[in-house]
């Protein structure tokens, strides 16, 4: 079975320097050790690139090998015949997706990049820092190996009847790992060797905001209801706030959200996100949702000091619905790390959080949240 990949959350880098100044104790002492083991093992990690052996015909409809490719995960082929249809079975992944690379390389990239800004960070070892430059070079700036600012043939659905042949705005949500990286990057800032290539890093998230803010695909996320819509947004404000700390643009988009956007993802009465839970897996994407939500929730906490976890009832509405999930045959450690941010924010009164988060790590999923990965969130929580 083995630790799952945890979710992006958003790292607050008040925390992290808070936790620095500590220093670690007998509550984290164990976190720091996993972090550094992570750290050393990202060292050996990469490079990462989407082009890296990437053949007709599965490159982009474009040509070119830099534009990011990713197939719709859960639409199949009518027939064997070359001018088929494909139509969508929900929850069941056609496998064959498998053959692009290009969102295992991003998220590669992401996860090692997001150890060893933080191994830098703690422990000032500026191999870490070397290596972290090393790779966004190769990602974002070498014009031999770098990716394109755009998910135009993102989540692309194969067949005849895609007449357009570009990707859907499902594709967002293959790049949400940007993010995090957007998210780290500035614990790299005391290492002088970052400024060789800060320029050109921010020009490519600049580039690939304006095209999240103006291309037809881009845009329909940002019309979705569902978590597409939501994850959209995560980007767009963690660009943003990467881009231009000291504006209001990035915070405002958040209220915006949780003032226009939430409510009618949510039922008011019950806290289901009736898109989610329609789903062949509920859990899984009501979890999947609930996760961007809190993600902006902890950027607007730590950008303009709102506490939307006590100004807006919504999130431990939607949270209280999926503590109702339990059962031996299902796993619900996917919902577990929600539910822990969710409870370091509010008043679990009736103990259901708790209950819930007891029962993710006493079941016989409980592997899956297990792991160093899943160990070192205590630094900025």
């Amino acid at each position: 079975m083995g630790p799952r990949k945890p979710e992006v959350e958003y790292i607050s880098l008040r925390k992290l320097q808070l936790q620095k100044q500590r220093g670690p104790n007998d509550t984290t002492k164990e976190a720091y050790h996993c972090l550094e083991r992570l750290a050393n093992n990202a060292l050996k990690s990469g490079p990462f690139s989407i082009t890296f052996g990437k053949q007709p015909p599965h490159v982009a409809p474009s040509g070119n090998v830099h534009d990011f490719l990713s197939y719709a995960p859960y639409w199949w082929p009518e027939s064997n015949s070359s001018n088929t249809k494909y139509v969508r079975k929900d929850g069941k992944r056609n496998p064959d997706i498998g053959v692009l690379k290009d969102q295992s390389q991003l998220e590669s990239i992401a996860e090692s990049l997001t150890f060893l800004c933080l191994g830098y960070y703690f422990f000032n070892n500026e191999n870490y820092a070397i290596h972290a430059v090393s790779l966004l070079d190769t990602f974002f700036i070498n014009q031999r190996t770098c990716m394109n600012p755009n998910l135009n043939y993102a989540q692309l659905i194969r067949g005849v009847q895609n007449k357009t042949k570009l990707g859907r705005g499902e594709g967002v949500i293959s790049s949400r790992v940007l993010a995090r990286i957007a998210n780290v990057l500035p614990l790299l800032e005391t290492f002088n060797g970052y400024y060789i290539l800060k320029q050109h890093i921010i020009n490519w998230f600049r580039a690939y905001l304006s095209w999240l803010q103006t291309s037809p695909v881009a845009l329909e996320a940002a019309r979705a209801k569902n978590n597409i819509h939501t994850w959209y947004i995560v980007q767009v404000t963690s660009i943003e706030q990467f881009l231009n700390p000291l504006s209001s643009h990035a915070p405002n988009l958040v209220l915006k959200f949780f003032n226009e956007s939430l409510p009618k993802q949510l039922d008011s009465k019950t806290g289901n996100q009736p898109l989610e839970s329609k789903r062949a897996k509920p859990l899984h994407y009501l979890a999947f949702n609930l996760q961007a939500i809190i993600f902006l929730a902890e950027l607007a906490k730590n950008t303009i000091g709102i506490d939307i976890y006590r100004a807006n009832n919504s999130i431990q509405l939607a949270t209280r619905y999926i503590t109702n999930f339990t059962g031996k045959d299902q796993d619900i450690t996917e919902a577990a790390r929600c539910v822990e941010i969710v409870l370091s924010g509010i008043e679990d009164q009736d103990n259901c959080c708790r209950r819930f988060i007891d029962a993710c790590y006493h079941c016989k999923y409980t592997e899956k949240i297990s792991g160093p990965k899943n160990a070192i969130h205590i630094l900025w929580s």
